[in-house]
């Protein structure tokens, strides 16, 4: 028996749907939900880290939106018009100072 991955359907088809569907408040809003979406995933995958990382993170999230934007057609001109046309959510962090674990 072969189990079956879990997969999600995509933000920006059912924007497609609802946009041709005449219903644009919706798409907009299932474009939002999957920029909060993916900024949520991400910050959860990469916290807590080291503030004196913060830079080596910046550099690795760069170097994979590019990587991204070369290997999927019409990636780098979405993700053009997603900055010109779209609110990005707000990051929210609390430092807090621990001391490392390191014995």
């Amino acid at each position: 028996m072969r189990i079956k991955e879990k997969r999600m359907k995509s933000f920006v088809s059912r924007a497609n749907v609802l946009t041709q569907a005449k219903k644009q408040a919706e798409a907009a809003k299932a474009v939002s939900d999957g920029l909060q979406y993916y900024s949520n995933n991400v910050i959860k995958a990469i916290s807590p880290y080291a503030a004196a990382d913060a830079g080596m993170i910046v550099v690795v999230l760069r170097h994979l939106a590019d990587e991204m934007e070369s290997k999927n057609v019409g990636a780098k001109e979405f993700a053009e018009w997603l900055d010109e046309h779209t609110k990005k959510p707000p990051l929210t962090e609390t430092q807090v100072v621990k001391k490392p674990n390191m014995q």
